[in-house]
């Protein structure tokens, strides 16, 4: 737990304190106490705000090497590698003019020591070069003989799978890497959290190999 979750979790009690007091002043017709707390909530709630985009719009974006692995909590993924499918292959994405196929394999994998885990709403897209995300253009693959794995794959402790999932860039745009989106809530409020409200997401950076 950072200090900034701290701060979440002491906010988040105090917002709850300064309800029930308004709540308690206006059903005794306490308007002087009524009129403070209301006002000291509105003033908390303001600077958190400000402190909450200032930071989310000033701090720099965080980018993971090739095969560095980014954990929540215990739930890990790695970006392996991007690469065109086999020309012979069967195509994997309806065809658009002007744009091509990129396989991006991706690590998932359990840092827990005794809980089995699975991040259900865990998804990703594809960033190119010049900064723009592309989501999958097709459902999960299988590699080879091995079933296709998803995100939301259940993990035993210290576990891992790979999975692989197509996209569709512009044929003049390599992959930069990944942008995994897990989990909204509670860190669209956190101060400084990937997820925290018009922070930039973090990427993990895949090497481009060019073929498989």
């Amino acid at each position: 737990m950072t200090l900034f979750d701290l701060l979440f979790l002491v906010s988040a009690l105090f917002l709850v304190i300064c309800v029930l007091l308004i709540l308690i002043s206006a059903m005794r017709s306490r308007f002087d106490r009524l009129r403070w707390w209301t006002r000291l909530l509105l003033s908390y709630l303001a600077l958190y705000a400000t402190a909450l985009l200032l930071t989310s719009l000033l701090s720099s974006r965080r980018v993971f090497a090739p095969g560095q692995r980014r954990c929540w909590d215990d739930w890990c993924t790695t970006g392996v590698r991007a690469f065109p499918p086999d020309a012979s292959a069967t195509p994997v994405c309806p065809s658009a003019p002007g744009t091509r196929v990129w396989l991006a394999e991706i690590e998932v994998s359990s840092a827990a020591k005794r809980v089995r885990q699975r991040a259900p709403d865990a998804r990703v897209e594809l960033e190119d070069q010049q900064g723009t995300d592309y989501p999958p253009c097709a459902s999960w693959l299988g590699q080879g003989t091995n079933p296709p794995h998803a995100l939301s794959d259940p993990l035993g402790p210290g576990e891992s799978f790979p999975v692989l999932l197509p996209f569709q860039l512009p044929l003049s745009q390599q992959p930069a890497g990944i942008v995994v989106r897990h989990g909204q809530f509670p860190g669209l409020l956190i101060i400084g959290d990937d997820n925290s409200f018009l922070h930039r997401r973090t990427l993990q950076r895949i090497a481009v190999t060019p073929k498989s």
